[in-house]
């Protein structure tokens, strides 16, 4: 049997240079065989996220023994250990294929690797077909992506026995939605705007806007909007490249009125606006381009946070939390939403002034879109109490809860 030497992590600089070293030449197939053959056995002072990279690349090897041998050894570790890695997009395509076909991952950090974007859609499609656990099949059911950028995974869903009918339902929806609609796409599309078009003339006979006064008086901009740095939009820019400018056709615009509703339910600042005031509120954000929502969740009054945050977009959701009036309560309200784009509560998870609220960090951790790796770094910081709640939370996901009940039994010595 392969002896596994588990080296992490490294403590001085010389096993630093040899563990870089080791996986540089084993990337680029440049290794000797007696060197590939002593990485294979584990004699080298990587870590376990390093190991398994190369682990992975040997089990590929032309020679049989080094192929053997990281076989020998990939079985001697431990599935748990990578729940980081299997949420970490960053990580290497071909070590989160090898996650999710390997026998030895546990469900959660299956299901971790599956709902990783970087994870490839072929690595996914094999394990829909050899899957007999009918909650992988549904995570996989789960990337719309990916069943549109590899319509092989849904004809594997829909042919393993294991496959619940909530996955074949949602695999068929998608197929007849993105392969098979053809005829008519055209008019439902003109037939959109038509309507659009309609709404918006109703609505613009109820209410005019067409000064930064009627943005005033619908509560979307203050009075001193105009202290916040124009240098802001145009630093954002620089980050993520030109916002831009264009109106959306008709059958591009965001439906606010659904985001809004949300919002509606807790708002008490919507009390003294009339419908008609609301539609126009609702209708201007719909006609702007991505550029003016930008500039207005950075310069918006609360009232247009809370709205704009929902933003499917997420360069406009974004942009909310780069507006200086945003406050600490605020972002505690946000970070419990779970329509959030991920990009967002990424976002809240890296800022260290936000994050030295505990309620921030519960909320997080709660939240289901909240990325995963983020949410295990906070699970230290959670109260024994909330842990417990956390372990039997069937809205997070399957590894957050694992590891919650984990140390909640640990800490409780139960």
């Amino acid at each position: 049997m392969a002896l596994y030497i588990y080296k992490s992590p490294r403590c001085n600089k010389e096993s630093d240079a040899i563990a870089n070293k080791v996986l540089e030449v084993i990337r680029e197939g440049k290794a000797p065989p007696a060197a590939k053959l002593a990485a294979a056995k584990g004699l080298f002072p990587l870590s376990n996220e390093e190991m398994l990279e190369v682990l992975v690349t040997l089990g590929n090897d032309a020679d049989a023994e080094i192929r053997q041998t990281a076989a020998a050894t990939l079985d001697t570790m431990d599935g748990y250990a990578y729940a980081s890695l299997a949420a970490d997009p960053n990580a290497p395509a071909n070590v989160l294929g090898f996650l999710c076909l390997w026998q030895n991952s546990p469900r959660p950090i299956r299901e971790a690797t599956i709902l990783n974007r970087t994870t490839p859609d072929a690595a996914l499609a094999r394990l829909a077909v050899i899957s007999q656990d009918a909650a992988i099949v549904e995570a996989i059911s789960l990337k719309q992506q990916s069943l549109i950028d590899c319509p092989d995974i849904i004809e594997a869903i829909l042919h393993n026995p294991v496959s619940s009918l909530e996955a074949q339902r949602r695999v068929t929806e998608a197929r007849e939605e993105f392969f098979e609609k053809r005829f008519g796409v055209q008019m439902v599309a003109e037939e959109r705007r038509v309507q659009a078009e309609a709404a918006a003339a109703k609505s613009a006979k109820e209410i005019f806007i067409d000064s930064l006064d009627d943005l005033v008086r619908l509560g979307l901009i203050d009075e001193t909007a105009d202290l916040v740095d124009d240098s802001l939009i145009e630093e954002y820019e620089a980050e993520v490249g030109f916002l831009d400018e264009a109106r959306p056709q008709p059958e591009e615009q965001i439906d606010y009125e659904a985001i809004i509703g949300e919002v509606l339910h807790d708002e008490d600042e919507y009390e003294n606006k009339t419908p008609a005031e609301r539609k126009a509120m609702f209708q201007m954000i719909a006609l702007m381009s991505i550029k003016e929502r930008v500039l207005l969740g950075m310069k918006g009054t609360r009232e247009a946070r809370m709205i704009l945050v929902r933003d499917p977009n997420r360069l406009v959701a974004s942009s909310v939390l780069r507006n200086p009036r945003l406050t600490e309560q605020e972002v505690e309200s946000i970070s419990t939403i779970r329509a959030l784009p991920e990009e967002v509560l990424r976002l809240i998870a890296m800022n260290r002034a936000w994050t030295r609220s505990y309620l921030v960090i519960h909320n997080l951790v709660k939240n289901p879109r909240t990325p995963i790796a983020m949410s295990l770094n906070f699970l230290n910081r959670i109260q024994t109490r909330d842990l417990r709640n956390l372990a039997s939370n069937k809205n997070i996901p399957d590894v957050i809860r694992t590891m919650a009940n984990r140390m909640y039994l640990k800490r409780s010595g139960t």
